[in-house]
Parts: C-alpha cells; structure tokens; sequence
C-alpha cells in the first residue's frame, strides 16, 4: 500500500517506512500519517511498535549569498540538523528529538532521511492559541517558550557561524554576528526591491539603524534557532503551568545574535497579545540577562524579521492586502518602537 504524504515527499510504501524503520531498530511499521502543519512538506508521522516518530525527509537543496537558483546537495540540511540537535541535546535541558537518526543513503526512499521521536504536548500557531487557551494559560505558555529560549541559547560558540554549504562544516562568517544580520538584510531588501517595494525613504531609514547596530556586537555568540515560534515547538502542562515539550524544524539553525531569536516570537505576539509578548521578553531575561547595549542592535533585528515577510507577502503576484497603501518603514517601525518597549 502507499500513501501521498504531502507534494513534497510524493507517495511512500508502507514497506518503505518498514524499511527505514528496521534500518534503526525502531520496531515494525504500523502506520503513517500526513502532519497538520509545516510549510515545505517535509514531515510525516509513523507510528511502528516502538512508539512514535517522525519521518523528515527530500532535504532542501542549496544556495550561496547572491545566487538565485538552488543547486542539488542532500548532504547540507540534515547534516546540519543533527549537528544543533545533538549540540543542544548535549549541553542544554532543552527539549530535541533525539536520538536524530541520520540515513544518509537514498536507497529506500530516493532521498537521504531522518527518523526522530515525536515530540510530546500540543503545537499552537499565534492564532489558534488564542481559541484554545484563556489568557492565564497564554501567559503561561509565552513564560515557558522564553524559559526555553534562554536555555536553548546556553548553547554558544566563540564564533557566529553555520554549515557551509560546500563543505558541509561549521565555518564562521567572515563578518561576525552582526554584519551577518546586515548583509542578510540588504539581500532581502534586493529581493523587494524587484518588485518596487521599497522606497528611498525606507533604504534611509534602514541604513540609520545599520549605523546604530554596528556599534554594539553581542556578548556571545549563541545557538540561534531563527524561526523560533510557537509553530515549531509543543507545549504541555507541568502542574500548574506550562513548558516546552519539544523544538523542532532546525534548518535555519546557526550561531549568532541571540536577538534574533526574541524578535521572531516576540513580534507574533505583538500581532495578537501583546501582554504575551512582555511576558516572554520578561521570562527569557530572567534567565538569560540582556547585553547592557541591545538597544542597539534590537532595532535591525527586527527589521530583519519583518523585511522577510515584507519581500515575499509584496511580490505582484501575491500582494498581501496588509502590505498595499503602505511603505515598509509604515509598517515595520511601530513593531520597532513596541519591541524596544518590550526591553524597558
């Protein structure tokens, strides 16, 4: 029997869970499901007589700084995942899939795979949390995602760095943890500005907080996950409160600005509940205190963030109602006056 899991996976055999399944001493397959979530279709559940487990596989392919076309290499992603994952495993209490069982051959399924544990607890988006849960509860899950945070960023590095994409190891970037921010920044901006989305005004506004940015830098390089957020991780209930049962999704995982990582999260909140927002500012400083300077840098953090909603939701092709009548300096800098409030 086989199944269609999602566009990206295709359709997979029942003997080919069987398969991948005995490779890793995981018991005998006894069922397989399509994931409730993920943007790229990665995932999918399997159920075999060990327990629960998730099936990633079709790794992305890859591309350097200004190319546009991706190119094949199987060995980038997943290489990388297990990399954070047992890093985090090892040295932190934050909660991973592990063991991350790596196949790197492709014989069973066409494509190298993992086979993880399926994380326990319940997964929200900024939305649903807000139907499922009353407001006490809320503030109990944003405590528990910036308690996390915190210790998820124990993790740290003497250099900011990622996976390069050629030789598949751990490489710094050749400007630091902040020019990375930068550079990254300005390639998003290239991205809007190919479909006329940005204005000189912006580019100005933008290069004043690159200036302020670049006179701070980061205590420390620290494990930064980069799509952080209530969608990529479960939540359970510890006695009277809440905490995080498992993280997943690691393919933007590097070492850099710790920043990056509030600001995701942070900015979901201020669109929905900005009373969740303090708290999970208040929570991850509590356990991790804020450089005596992150003022400095919050600013382009999150623009960073934003311009990466901005370039892709003002393509013509989509054109986002929220993005039409607006310039991106209109719609980005009040998330940059609430998030500086945030740290006050």
């Amino acid at each position: 029997m086989s199944a269609v899991y999602s566009e990206r996976l295709g359709a997979i055999r029942d003997d080919q869970f069987a398969a991948a399944l005995a490779r890793f001493d995981l018991g005998e397959f006894v069922a397989a499901a399509s994931t409730t979530s993920g943007l790229f279709g990665q995932n999918a559940f399997v159920t075999s007589t060990a327990g629960e487990f998730v099936l990633r596989g079709a790794p992305h392919w890859v591309r350097d700084r200004g190319e546009r076309d991706y190119r094949p290499e199987d060995r980038w992603q997943f290489t990388k995942e297990k990399f954070f994952v047992e890093q985090l495993h090892t040295h932190t209490a934050a909660p991973v899939p592990w063991p991350f069982n790596h196949d790197t051959s492709s014989d069973i399924f066409g494509w190298p795979y993992v086979l993880m544990p399926r994380m326990p607890g319940q997964c929200f988006d900024d939305r649903s949390i807000r139907k499922a849960l009353d407001a006490d509860a809320r503030r109990a899950v944003a405590y528990a995602l910036g308690e996390n945070l915190a210790e998820m960023q124990r993790l740290t590095s003497p250099f900011a760095g990622d996976f390069d994409t050629r030789t598949i190891e751990m490489a710094p970037y050749s400007g630091g943890a902040v020019q990375y921010v930068v550079d990254e920044t300005r390639e998003t901006i290239a991205d809007a500005e190919r479909h006329d989305a940005m204005t000189s005004a912006d580019i100005a506004w933008i290069d004043s907080l690159v200036l302020a940015a670049a006179r701070s830098s980061p205590a420390r390089c620290t494990y930064v996950h980069c799509d952080y957020k209530l969608n990529n991780l479960t939540v359970m209930r510890d006695g009277t409160g809440y905490r995080v049962g498992g993280v997943f999704d690691f393919h933007e995982a590097r070492f850099s600005d710790g920043l990056v990582d509030i600001v995701r999260q942070a900015c979901g909140y201020l669109d929905t509940d900005r009373a969740a927002a303090q708290t999970f500012v208040d929570a991850y400083a509590a356990h991790a205190p804020l450089d005596r300077d992150v003022g400095e840098r919050l600013p382009l953090c999150v623009v960073n963030d934003r311009m990466k909603f901005w370039a892709y939701f003002s393509r013509p092709e989509i054109r986002a109602e929220w993005t039409q009548g607006k310039t991106f300096r209109d719609w980005a800098e009040p998330y940059v006056d609430a998030a500086l409030q945030l740290i006050r």
